[in-house]
């Protein structure tokens, strides 16, 4: 579970790294250190924070079929530098396309590291010779 947890922190600090690379978005930070407790407080705050959020806008969230999410990620991230100093964001669109990125990155990294899990059942799994597979 650990193992985990780690992973999920360092495919955020990985995406944050990712979108700081585009230029246009102007997001950036100070220090590697600075990065790593962005991703660490992204990753509690996506957590802990995020669904409480999602409960409070639900109304908004259904009426808008869960485009007003894009919303809440953007918020989530414009607010990040208030709570790390040395991690730069510079508005509220490079917040919302920088959340849209960092969507994107996480879900293809959660992606790849459940399509793994899944092998190693398979590979656990035994097969009796009595079952035919059609």
């Amino acid at each position: 579970m650990f193992s985990r947890l780690l992973w999920h922190w360092l495919i955020l600090a990985l995406g944050l790294y990712l979108i700081t690379l585009v230029k246009p978005l102007g997001i950036a930070f100070d220090s590697t250190e600075d990065l790593f407790f962005a991703a660490l407080i992204l990753f509690l705050v996506n957590t802990f924070i995020k669904p409480v959020l999602i409960f409070v806008s639900l109304p908004l969230v259904l009426l808008s079929l869960g485009l007003f999410l894009l919303i809440i990620n953007a918020l989530i991230l414009y607010t990040l530098p208030e709570m790390v100093p040395g991690f730069h964001v510079p508005g509220f669109w490079s917040a919302f396309f920088g959340s849209l990125l960092l969507s994107l990155i996480t879900g293809l990294f959660s992606g790849y590291e459940k399509r793994l899990k899944v092998r190693r059942m398979d590979l656990k799994s035994t097969r009796s010779d009595k079952v035919i597979d059609i």
